[in-house]
């Protein structure tokens, strides 16, 4: 079987948490994903560190400021609205700060046992699953696959 080789695009995704709950972005009018939720997260700038394009993604898109973030996971996703992406999974937990909206959307603290009441992609749960029982210094790896638009056709994620 003959393979390919493509370009994907490195981004951040950032599982913020306080308590029982997550940080969750609702997207803005001008997303593809419109009033979709989805954690917060974009691209990593050129010569940016994954950490702190996660830091200054958060900050972007919440207000809040975020020192301890760790690499939880690394997700290679295949056809998101025809993008292929490489996606730096990190987590921290919520000290202090007011939520702020952004032009990426509007910041909301969602319980993580009521995710299914809001309308979130179908890798978030999993993911945040997959997070919250990671044993310290463990990291997750996988693969997902979406329909080029927001359909989930396929996740694989397993402890490294």
């Amino acid at each position: 079987m003959s393979r390919k080789r493509y370009t994907v695009v490195p981004r951040t995704l950032c599982f913020v948490f306080k308590g029982n709950q997550v940080l969750l972005l609702k997207a803005s009018d001008e997303k593809d994903w419109s009033g979709m939720y989805d954690p917060i997260g974009g691209h990593i700038e050129k010569g940016e560190a994954i950490i702190e394009s996660a830091r200054r993604e958060i900050k972007e898109e919440s207000g809040l400021e975020i020192s301890e973030l760790q690499l939880k996971g690394i997700v290679h996703v295949s056809n998101f609205f025809g993008k292929n992406v490489m996606l730096f999974v990190v987590a921290g937990n919520y000290l202090i700060g007011d939520l702020t909206s952004s032009e990426e959307g509007d910041p909301e603290w969602v319980d993580v046992a009521n995710l299914n009441n809001v309308k979130v992609f179908e890798d978030v749960e999993p993911i945040i699953r997959k997070i919250l029982s990671l044993k310290p210094g463990e990291i997750f790896v996988g693969t997902s696959e979406f329909d080029g638009k927001d359909k989930l056709v396929s996740l694989d994620i397993r402890i490294n």
